[in-house]
């Protein structure tokens, strides 16, 4: 027995069927589109901070003028614009540095207020030859050394910071020169230096 002949739908004519394979290929491209775009935006603005480039831990703290060659440490703020991942946070106080210079030296040295044992603020008071940790009872000597060596309950020295001279030109004529720490936040409790991240 043969097959009977196959019926075409002539109720629809081929380019009705065209265009309505276009209309939905266009709703699923706006769709897509739709849908896509913010989603694309939300992973940018997720993953932009790993795209940022890191700023420089360079940090303006005095003139130069302000830190007399004498040998005796004076208590400077940091202040700087801080940064977590998506918010900047501009002018705020991240630390604190010592600055002295000796006599007839052009460059001060810079140490960390902050305790290298538990992160306490380390003082000093005028005329002591000793910087002192409140916490734990921690003592250093002016070149940043622990005083009792390993006996000490600090794990190791005061943390020294690179410093540079910036010499600049003044708008009414002359020059200062300022005194910059590349500040760096150091972990406590360790015997090495390990930055915090």
């Amino acid at each position: 027995m043969a097959n009977p002949p196959r019926q075409v739908d002539s109720s629809s004519p081929p380019s009705e069927n065209r265009r309505s394979f276009f209309a939905v290929f266009a709703a699923l491209v706006t769709g897509a589109i739709a849908t896509l775009t913010p989603l694309a935006a939300g992973l940018f603005a997720f993953l932009s901070p790993l795209m940022r480039k890191s700023k420089s831990p360079q940090v303006r703290i005095a003139l130069l003028g302000q830190v007399p060659d004498d040998g005796i440490p004076r208590y400077f703020p940091v202040i700087t614009d801080r940064e977590d991942a998506w918010n900047l946070y501009p002018q705020q106080r991240v630390g604190a540095v010592y600055l002295s210079r000796q006599p007839g030296s052009a460059e001060p040295i810079a140490f960390t207020a902050k305790c290298p044992h538990a992160g306490c603020q380390i003082g000093y008071a005028a005329g002591d030859d000793l910087f002192r940790c409140p916490c734990h009872t921690s003592a250093f000597n002016l070149d940043g050394t622990r005083e009792r060596g390993d006996d000490e309950v600090a794990p190791r020295d005061m943390d020294k910071l690179p410093v540079k001279l910036r010499e600049i030109e003044l708008a009414e004529g002359g020059k200062v020169t300022e005194v910059w720490v590349e500040y760096v936040d150091f972990q406590t409790g360790h015997k090495e230096q390990h930055r915090t991240t």
